[in-house]
């Protein structure tokens, strides 16, 4: 029945279960199926009549029909649930035949799992060369959803970057709430009303969900004390849930960092449970509204790679279990000593130990940077007390750095990160010298590798911080790799 309603012609290529290492509901097969048409997966409509089959084509980016056939398919987000093809005017969609009324060709072999589900190329796209994967072929890589923060110190830039480039991302994380107590959660100090409507305008007519991040602003144990007490761990949960009510936001993303950075880890073995035991009373509240709850956590190394663990305090495997998203705050591998942010072999590394201990990869989101870090690695002469030390300066401002001091940059294969070095006068009038600085940024090239290896990890999207530090070249370089946003019925 799910056939005989189609334009007849609809079908340019067949895969079956053999042509492809990893059935449903893994992505694979339809990303090859796509590759067959000769398209991007997510410049397709998948139609399908199961749960798993509805997985596998949401995973892959396409745009998604779900016609409950022997099993109910409930209803979810990324497609679209009808009773019957017949029932929609496909033209909405944009979909159109084939050129010269095309038939389905396959190679079918015998197959474990069956034919995937078909695919219809949308209008514009379907003339595109036709073939398929060869037994040696690697698996094709999927398009990947994308978030980005956007601090309220740079939401004139970030405003900007999301009126010209906010079809890119799946949501849109507004940096500017602080949690000061168990119910005093606000905006942070020096932010601009003006701005934040015009960012708040800009993320909602980019069709993005708006999940706003809230930090950590208590004094170093305060947060843990709150999470522990049941009274004051239920009034902080009812604070936020209000929070997302009152102002309509579609979730929120947590960065309660201070338990990982400020308080001392002999705290941690009792605030990790807390910990878990909020994110579930809060996670049960948002999901009753049908909202997305996010985590934003330092990384954890817990595939044996080294005996640091990491910031095990956040609990990943329980945090999967609960979360929607757990955004891995993959940067600052260097600090007091010049060196990669985010060197990619490192980043790859927390990638597969969060894979490792979380049961569902489609939760977790790689955060990458759009910064880099500026040392001093010489000086000569007298430096005046207020010549600038270690600094952080962001891609747009590297690009000033380079203008401005004619400095070259060179991209590290190994790294995946550029740098460059210059010199530095400095005086007071009194006292002078020359300071030899060095720079390590993660570039547009530098992004691409870090949304490849969430790409190869085949993990659930990654997140940029931040917009605002972006140059017009970052989305350039990724913007194509995109997964659409969710098509409304």
């Amino acid at each position: 029945a799910v056939v005989a309603a189609l334009p007849r012609g609809t079908f340019a290529a067949v895969i079956s279960g053999d042509e492809v290492r990893r059935g449903k509901p893994h992505p694979e097969p339809y990303l090859a199926a796509a590759d067959a048409l000769g398209v991007r997966a997510k410049d397709c409509v998948a139609v399908e009549d199961s749960p798993t089959g509805v997985r596998s084509a949401v995973a892959a980016g396409c745009r998604v029909f779900a016609v409950p056939n022997v099993v109910d398919i409930p209803p979810g987000r990324g497609y679209t649930l009808v009773s019957s093809l017949r029932d929609l005017d496909l033209a909405h969609f944009g979909i159109d035949v084939l050129p010269g009324g095309n038939t389905a060709r396959s190679r079918r072999r015998r197959s474990a799992w069956g034919t995937v589900g078909w695919m219809v190329a949308l209008a514009g796209l379907a003339g595109a060369g036709l073939w398929f994967l060869r037994e040696d072929d690697p698996p094709p890589l999927p398009d990947i959803p994308m978030a980005a923060w956007a601090p309220y110190w740079v939401l004139d830039e970030a405003a900007t970057t999301i009126g010209s480039q906010g079809r890119l991302f799946r949501e849109l994380s507004p940096f500017w709430y602080e949690a000061r107590g168990a119910t005093d959660v606000g905006f942070s100090a020096n932010v601009n009303g003006d701005t934040v409507a015009a960012a708040l305008g800009a993320a909602r007519a980019s069709g993005a969900l708006v999940l706003p991040s809230v930090a950590d602003a208590m004094p170093s144990g305060g947060m843990a004390a709150v999470l522990a007490d049941p009274v004051t761990r239920s009034q902080h949960v009812n604070t936020l849930v209000e929070l997302v009510r009152q102002h309509g936001f579609d979730g929120l993303d947590l960065d309660y960092e201070k338990f990982a950075f400020a308080d001392d880890r002999s705290t941690w073995a009792a605030t990790s449970p807390a910990w878990v035991q909020f994110l579930t009373e809060l996670a049960a509240a948002l999901h009753a509204d049908g909202k997305v709850l996010a985590v934003s956590v330092p990384p954890i190394y817990q595939d044996g790679s080294s005996t640091d663990l990491g910031a095990w305090v956040y609990d990943y495997a329980a945090m999967g279990r609960i979360v929607d998203r757990i955004r891995i705050m993959a940067y600052d591998y260097s600090f007091a000593e010049p060196g990669p942010i985010a060197p990619v072999d490192w980043v790859r590394t927390v990638v597969r130990a969060a894979k490792k201990v979380v049961d569902d990869d489609t939760k977790l989101v790689l955060g990458i940077p759009l910064y880099g870090r500026n040392w001093v690695t010489a000086t000569s002469g007298v430096c005046p007390a207020d010549a600038p030390g270690r600094a952080d300066p962001n891609l747009r401002e590297v690009a000033n750095l380079i203008t401005q001091y004619g400095a070259v940059s060179t991209f590290d294969e190994a790294t995946g990160e550029d740098t460059f070095t210059y010199q530095r006068p400095a005086s007071d009038g009194v006292t002078s010298c020359t300071q030899t600085r060095v720079v390590h940024y993660v570039s547009a090239a530098g992004a691409v590798a870090r949304v490849d290896i969430a790409r190869e990890e085949r993990i659930g999207g990654v997140s940029f911080w931040a917009l605002g530090f972006d140059t017009p070249a970052v989305w350039s370089a990724i913007g194509e790799y995109a997964r659409a946003q969710e098509v409304s019925p």
